[in-house]
């Protein structure tokens, strides 16, 4: 199988380490960094499949000023497609570990937060997954959200 420019040149791994630097820098500095508001980095870990993280790329613990915790997990691509091809496993991928990590016993909603970090993607599939993901925010179950894609939903094509 031949095997992608990216990985071969480690760019992708490249892409990957510039993100998990922001968050090690924020680890460091006893800082605040994107993903959970008004608590500081307190632990970086990479690589976590093994350990039960289906998000498993850079895993940040965060802590707030009375001592609550807060976890990010996130799954970081260089560029991410998004269509329709059986080919694209990227997005798939990290939709399905997204709901897996939803729905890990060790979850705590509203506390917890779970995502993907990219780099390159077209202006209009941003505005649509941009928006798919308020459509799941905004969705209080599985049903509700998957209402929206129904004959009489309000999801646009351009999110279906």
């Amino acid at each position: 199988m031949a095997q992608s420019p990216e990985l071969a040149g480690g760019e992708g791994f490249n892409f990957e380490g510039q993100v998990a630097s922001l968050y090690l820098s924020a680890l460091l500095a006893e800082a605040e960094a994107p993903g959970i508001e008004n608590a500081t980095v307190c632990k970086v870990a990479f690589q976590q499949r093994d350990f039960g993280h289906p998000l498993d790329d850079v895993i940040v613990d965060f802590i707030d000023n009375v001592g609550e915790k807060a976890r990010l997990s996130l799954q970081i691509k260089r560029e991410l497609k998004v269509n329709k091809t059986a080919s694209n496993r990227d997005f798939r991928d990290i939709v399905r570990d997204s709901w897996a990590s939803l729905n890990d016993d060790g979850f705590r909603e509203g506390i917890d937060r779970f995502g993907a970090g990219f780099g390159d993607m077209s202006p209009a599939k941003k505005r649509y997954v941009l928006r798919l993901c308020e459509y799941a925010r905004a969705s209080s179950t599985l049903e509700h959200f998957e209402q929206r894609f129904s004959e009489n939903g309000n999801a646009s094509k351009g999110v279906q």
